[in-house]
C-alpha cells in the first residue's frame, strides 16, 4: 500500500512538471529533474520500509567542512 501511494505522489509530480520541460526541449533540466525524483522516491521508499537512511547533511557536511577549511587556510588572516 505504501509503495502504491508513493508511486501516485511521485507520478503526479512527474506528470505535472515533465510536459513543460519536454515542450521547451529542456533536456538537461529534465534529466536533473528525473534524477532528483528517482533519488527522492528511493529515499522515501527505503524510509517506508523502515530501513535506516542517512540524512543529506550527514553525507555532505564533512565534504563542505573540508572545502571550507581549505579555503579558510588559503585566505590571509587579519
Amino acid at each position: 500500500m505504501d509503495l502504491l501511494l508513493l508511486l501516485l505522489v511521485f507520478g503526479g509530480i512527474v506528470l505535472y512538471e515533465m510536459p513543460r520541460l519536454v515542450r521547451k526541449k529542456s533536456w538537461r533540466e529534465l534529466a536533473v529533474f528525473l534524477g532528483i525524483v528517482v533519488l527522492g522516491f528511493t529515499l522515501s521508499w527505503l524510509q517506508t520500509m523502515g530501513l535506516p537512511t542517512k540524512s543529506w547533511a550527514e553525507l555532505v557536511g564533512p565534504i563542505g567542512e573540508y572545502i571550507w577549511n581549505g579555503l579558510a587556510s588559503s585566505l590571509p588572516s587579519h
